[in-house]
């Protein structure tokens, strides 16, 4: 018995049409695995693919600055403090700067080469169980996050650290399937 050339090709494209389908739910799941796995090899390069730095950087200077400015407005020695006005107006080019420094392909390039590796004359079996072992600790890091659409095109991670606080990442759809990080919602002080 064959199948008429009508009803395969009808299956095909079915078989295709859920294939991709598949691929364009499944895929914030796959730029935030493409990104853990940048991380965990210190690939500057590759985590970048995944970071819309402009949007990044803009969100973070707004954030920043307001837990700055709000950490200073409560101090109480800030508020004896005759200098506190001149602070308070530092407080923006200071964060901009910081920001502009570090939330760049460089400024992560640095970050990811200077982080704590272990030992890094023990050879290629250290390197592996240093890879191995990164690799564990962000896998458990990972059990503490959850993942969620925000609508079509906006994905959410949060992430608790050990102290309970929550970071968010937003990631936004680029074109079919491609996701970047585009801002971010710190932990409150």
């Amino acid at each position: 018995m064959t199948i008429p050339i009508k009803k395969a090709a009808l299956y095909g494209a079915s078989a295709i049409a859920l294939a991709c389908g598949s691929y364009y739910l499944a895929s914030p799941y796959l730029a935030v695995n493409g990104l853990r796995n940048a991380f965990v090899t210190r690939n500057s390069e590759e985590a970048s693919k995944y970071i819309d730095y402009p949007s990044l950087q803009s969100d973070l200077k707004q954030q920043i600055g307001a837990i700055m400015l709000k950490n200073m407005q409560s101090d109480p020695e800030m508020a004896n403090n005759p200098f506190s006005s001149i602070a308070v107006a530092m407080i923006t080019p200071m964060v901009n700067s910081m920001v502009d420094a570090y939330v760049t392909p460089a400024g992560l390039k640095m970050i990811l080469e200077t982080s704590p590796r272990g030992q890094a004359n023990g050879g290629q079996e250290q390197m592996t169980a240093n890879l191995a072992e990164q690799a564990k600790a962000f896998n458990e890091a990972l059990k503490k996050t959850s993942m969620s659409y925000e609508g079509l095109n906006k994905f959410k991670v949060s992430a608790s650290g050990a102290d309970g606080q929550t970071t968010t990442l937003f990631f936004n759809r680029e074109g079919f399937a491609d996701w970047k990080i585009k801002s971010m919602i710190l932990p409150q002080q």
